[in-house]
């Protein structure tokens, strides 16, 4: 941004910054609540399918690191997406995270498939801004 832009472009600007912040803190309190247990995971709502649901916690608890994995990822893509210098890092590092929320919440559990798609939306308004940044890993050469 220049100091030609207009004031639309300034408050718009404004808007995504804070919009990237709220996102990047939300990933970072989601993440580190798994460690810490500030507050119960879940929605209010029982599982509309338990069995499907149940086998697919127990597989990744099964596994023995994936929910550690997948909760410090949060963490650090939040940290990485509030911080502006690494945004666009932390948006490409959350992707196959939200990918597989969507994914879980489409075909095993539908309760939270809105805020996922929320999630989604804002993930890829983001993205959009700092499209330039995903540039070079489209270039052949």
């Amino acid at each position: 941004m220049t100091d030609h832009d207009g004031p639309e472009k300034q408050g718009l600007h404004i808007g995504i910054l804070i919009l990237q912040g709220l996102y990047g803190v939300f990933f970072i309190i989601i993440g580190l609540n798994h460690f810490f247990h500030w507050f119960a995971a879940g929605g209010d709502q029982p599982p509309t399918n338990p069995e499907a649901t149940g086998a697919f916690w127990g597989g990744i608890t099964a596994s023995g690191y994936m929910f550690n994995l997948i909760f410090a990822t949060q963490a650090a893509t939040g940290l990485l997406i509030a911080s502006r210098k690494f945004s666009a890092l932390g948006l490409l590092l959350l992707s196959p995270v939200l990918v597989n929320i969507v994914g879980y919440h489409l075909y095993v559990e539908p309760n939270g498939l809105g805020m996922a798609i929320g999630l989604s939306a804002v993930h890829l308004v983001l993205a959009w801004c700092h499209r330039k940044s995903y540039q070079p890993l489209f270039c052949s050469g």
